[in-house]
């Protein structure tokens, strides 16, 4: 917080989404108009704090445009070298995972920053975009910026690595990768039930990204046809969603090794909702000959969340490291 200043200093972002939703009187349909300055208008906070809003726009689509996730993370990157206290940003649902990972992942900035958006538009029973937006700015202001980049929602609080979206349509539709939630808001009272660890963070931004980066989920018996294909095509890099803990059925099992022999960069990460990618654990060496070929085996991210962080690693033309090899305590045998 500045100094002398009494009300912390709020970037607060509007990205569209859910929560600026409003109805279209006369087509009935749902428009996504309402700016970050009316959002801050329905809270109870607004004289609370000092707000800098900004509304950032966005190229339309479902699913987003790789630009989107540069445009944010660079917004973010540029109005706080101007002095904030921490970050807020209102965003659609069903990528705010992503987008957060990524802003996790690039933005070199070191003030909190708390995502946040609506399961309800503006005009239904039940909108839940102001509390949320309130929750987000009480824990925006109250939370050190080592906790990284944080989600919330519906009275809970997410790392931006762990939270993903369970339900398509219910208030409590977040959940955590691993377990419960990280924190809960009641009231004004904010409980955070762990402290951060230090880990690597690539800590900058990409030029551009590459968006030929697939993302495919394996079934029973499945034989990944489609692969065959990926090598007839500028694609880099590929994750693929194993079935469950992470079986990877024998004829796909070749086919990703002739993709590594091309120079595809392969991420397998398990298909479950939760849990780290553990055939090895209930067969020893089960992964030798994957990891042997190239294959880059994630433990703890969802596709999705690896799909993001290959992208990351990509555009700034490092190598894939598995993350969270930070939260591994050894042990001695």
């Amino acid at each position: 917080m500045a100094q002398g200043s009494t009300k912390p200093r709020i970037l607060l972002i509007a990205a569209g989404g859910t929560i600026s939703m409003v109805r279209d009187l006369a087509t009935g349909a749902s428009v996504p108009i309402l700016s970050a300055t009316a959002l801050l208008s329905q809270t109870s906070l607004a004289a609370q704090i000092e707000a800098r809003p900004i509304d950032l726009l966005m190229q339309p689509g479902p699913g987003g445009h790789s630009s989107n996730l540069l445009t944010l993370a660079r917004c973010i990157q540029r109005e706080t070298d101007s002095g904030v206290d921490g970050v807020v940003v209102t965003h659609g649902t069903d990528t705010m995972e992503e987008a957060a990972f990524f802003v996790d992942e690039v933005a070199p900035v070191t003030v909190p920053i708390v995502f946040t958006g609506a399961m309800r538009p503006s005009w239904a029973a039940g909108y839940d975009g102001v509390k949320n937006l309130e929750n987000a700015l009480r824990v925006v202001a109250a939370v050190p910026a080592e906790y990284g980049t944080l989600v919330t929602m519906n009275d809970e609080i997410f790392e931006a690595w762990s939270v993903f979206k369970a339900d398509t349509g219910a208030l409590d539709a977040f959940a955590a990768r691993r377990g419960a939630p990280s924190g809960r808001i009641f009231g004004d009272q904010i409980e955070l039930t762990w402290r951060p660890m230090p880990r690597q963070r690539p800590g900058k931004l990409p030029s551009t990204l590459p968006m030929d980066i697939p993302i495919l989920l394996l079934g029973v018996a499945d034989e990944a046809a489609l692969l065959d294909q990926v090598t007839d095509r500028p694609i880099r890099g590929v994750v693929i969603a194993s079935i469950a803990a992470g079986t990877v059925p024998p004829t796909a099992r070749q086919r990703l090794f002739r993709l590594a022999e091309h120079g595809v960069i392969v991420v397998l990460c398990a298909g479950a909702a939760s849990g780290r990618t553990a055939e090895d654990y209930y067969y020893p060496g089960a992964y030798n000959d994957l990891i042997a070929a190239g294959v880059v085996i994630e433990d703890h991210l969802t596709p999705r969340k690896a799909r993001i962080r290959l992208l990351i690693s990509l555009g700034l033309q490092i190598p894939y490291v598995p993350f969270g090899g930070e939260f591994v305590i050894p042990w001695l045998h």
